[in-house]
């Protein structure tokens, strides 16, 4: 109880001295975001006028100049980024860490963080940023870290004995809110008490109670505790508490030590009463981030303040002289003609009603009252604003943008100018007020340390993560886990790295500028869309450029690097060129082959048709040899069977004549034997 009764005090005296410190800064920085947001007449002025019924105009310019500049922090944020800085951190592993950031960024809506603290930084002169830790959701044992803004910075008591412009050396900060009892009671249990702190010595207790509200402070601390840090044989370094109560291994042996000291971060929500909760955190800074205006000392102290607070009387000049026009406009007289009485006789309504109606004859008697000639009425101008009052109008607004170093080059009363003196006023404006922009980006750079310092405690199990990269597209990545052979791939908890801060335009502004860039190369180099077509199509906004970039890149062994893999992007590249050169090679011994193959079989079928030709020619040679054998046998056997025919039939013609002689004979022997 005396540990807790100790911490209690601690954070109430700390806060009452922290309230003390910066109390005028404090008020001054309340005044400035009333004078910002139109409460810009100062009391007595503004009574005066009140009672006297004289108008009080507020003719707001801060304001448009404060947005312009937070406007431009806004289009071009700075951009945490990872690099090692020792042998044992890995280029790879840095570019996971870089996409783990931008995942913690994505979740945590982090940009909203970076302008509301940049916001009152320009402001009133200082905002802040915090850095803490939730689970990933109701059913999960995985912490993620997320960064968080702080929409209130007057609940902020900062660590008066802090120097540094990113807060890095504050050892006690704390962040308060008021809450309701009840809602308190509610949500911390009827064990949190809400009696009233009554500790003498302990600070103011309107400060903490009210009749309704109770103050609930989040305190955070460093402690030192005192270490001895060992260097190993191996070439580690250690505290002694760390070693293992078994002893060291066989090899292993101290080979030397100092005195030091480790930074303990301890975390307490606290009434003034009791302790609602507590634990150390990780890493050695307090999470809570300052983001600073103009930072300058006085009387031994460290002050800050924004751009309001040296336009106040600019402004107010602008104020009084716009009301003094426009009052002096509104006293002059409202009479718009001049006439002899008796001239709108018969006519009245006419004349009264010539101002709002679209008459378009105005009628008049030519006689007065008396009856004598009168000439017709006359238009009487208003009365003009009084010069002196413009022009001191104006001055008043000129001086009020010298101020804040913030111009309109768009706006010139001398007539046009070049767009090299447009950009040149645009420059100036922007490098007096750079550096509330460098200032933010130092405080982000510490947000990055912090969160760097908190991957290896909360990232420290094998898990599938997104990570964003530069690009804004995010990619599943598996982080402390074994590949194949027993390494351990993206381990995210050994090596040492650092944070590099990207600062100028964001993806988008280069994207924009890359494809005017290399449209303009194109038409000096048409050829360069072989090589780099993908590139300028992915780059481009149009439906359907992703389409013909991926089309273009399957064509370009160029554009088909692995950005995952452990081999470097120049090494991949060497090998897609000696594959595309193995693939000219093969498909050119190919296409020998083919020739060679294709010439063989051409001979082939050469020496195939010579044979085939020989082979024809000796069976039609023998062909016709056989059929003039042929030939031959058939005319010998057709000569012989006509000669045996011819033959046979003389053969029977003989026999045929010979019995016509016998029966002639025969005939005549028989008349000879009748006439004897």
């Amino acid at each position: 109880m005396s540990d807790e009764r100790e911490t209690i005090d601690d954070a109430v005296d700390f806060m009452k001295r922290s309230a003390d410190y910066f109390s005028v800064e404090r008020s001054e920085a309340i005044d400035d975001l009333r004078f910002r947001f139109g409460e810009q007449w100062d009391a007595a002025a503004a009574m005066a006028r009140k009672l006297q019924s004289r108008p009080m105009l507020t003719i707001n310019e801060l304001d448009t100049s404060i947005r312009q500049v937070v406007n431009q922090i806004r289009q071009q944020r700075p951009r945490i980024g990872c690099q090692g800085i020792n042998t044992q951190s890995d280029e790879r592993v840095a570019e996971v860490i870089t996409g783990i950031v931008r995942h913690i960024e994505e979740i945590s809506d982090a940009s909203h963080a970076y302008d509301t603290s940049a916001d009152f930084a320009v402001s009133s002169g200082t905002g802040y940023i915090r850095v803490g830790t939730r689970y990933e959701d109701e059913k999960s044992f995985d912490q993620e870290v997320i960064i968080e803004s702080i929409d209130n910075p007057f609940g902020v008591y900062f660590d008066p004995s802090s120097v540094l412009p990113e807060g890095s050396d504050a050892e006690q900060v704390i962040v308060t809110d008021l809450m309701d009892k009840t809602a308190f009671q509610r949500k911390y249990g009827k064990s949190a008490s809400l009696v009233p702190f009554t500790a003498s010595g302990s600070g103011d207790n309107t400060q903490w109670v009210t009749e309704d509200e109770i103050r609930v402070a989040e305190f955070f601390r460093i402690d030192y505790k005192p270490e001895t840090l060992v260097q190993l044989s191996t070439g580690h370094l250690v505290f002694e508490s760390e070693l293992p109560k078994t002893g060291l291994p066989d090899g292993i042996q101290v080979i030397r030590s100092r005195k030091s000291s480790q930074r303990i971060v301890k975390w307490s929500k606290l009434t003034a009463h009791e302790i609602v909760d507590e634990r150390v955190l990780g890493g050695k800074f307090i999470p809570i981030v300052p983001v600073y205006g103009v930072r300058y000392w006085s009387e031994n102290k460290m002050r800050h303040m924004g751009m309001v607070r040296m336009a106040k009387d600019p402004q107010r000049m602008v104020n009084f002289w716009q009301t003094a026009i426009t009052e002096l406009v509104a006293l002059a007289p409202k009479t718009k003609w001049m006439m002899a009485e008796g001239q709108d006789e018969g006519f009245l309504d006419e004349w009264q009603q010539a101002n709002v109606s679209s008459r378009a004859v105005l009628h008049y008697k030519t006689t007065d009252v008396d009856g004598r000639e009168a000439p017709p009425p006359e238009r009487i101008q208003p009365e003009p604003p009084p010069e002196g009052a413009i022009a001191a109008a104006m001055a008043a607004s000129n001086n009020l943008k010298k101020v804040m170093g913030v111009y309109d080059p768009a706006v010139e009363e001398n007539g046009p100018r070049s767009g090299k003196a447009i950009r040149a006023e645009q420059s100036q404006g922007e490098i007096t007020n750079f550096h509330f922009y460098d200032n933010l980006t130092r405080s982000i750079k510490q947000v990055g340390r912090i969160i760097l310092s908190y991957i290896p405690i909360y990232y420290d199990t094998p898990r599938t993560l997104r990570i964003i990269g530069a690009d804004g597209k995010p990619k599943l990545t598996d982080i402390n886990t074994q590949n194949a052979v027993g390494e351990v791939v993206n381990d995210v908890r050994v090596g040492k790295y650092d944070v590099v801060m990207e600062v100028g335009p964001g993806y988008d502004t280069k994207r924009q500028e890359v494809v005017e860039t290399m449209t303009q190369l194109l038409q000096i180099d048409p050829d360069l869309m072989k090589v780099a077509g993908d590139l300028i199509f992915r780059n481009m906004d149009f439906p359907g450029a992703e389409v013909v970039a991926d089309r273009l890149a399957a064509a370009n062994p160029m554009a088909q690097i692995d950005d995952d893999s452990d081999i470097p992007p120049q090494a991949q590249m060497l090998i897609k060129q000696l594959q595309q050169k193995i693939q000219e090679l093969s498909q050119a011994l190919q296409g020998a082959q083919t020739e060679i193959k294709y010439r063989t079989q051409l001979e082939q079928m050469k020496q195939d048709a010579e044979t085939n030709r020989t082979h024809m020619q000796m069976v039609t040679k023998a062909h016709d040899i056989e059929r003039r054998n042929e030939t031959s046998l058939h005319d010998t056997n057709t000569r012989a069977r006509t000669e045996i025919t011819t033959e046979e039939i003389r053969g029977h013609i003989e026999i045929l004549l010979k019995r016509l002689e016998e029966a002639r004979m025969e005939k005549d022997h028989n008349q000879g034997g009748t006439n004897g």
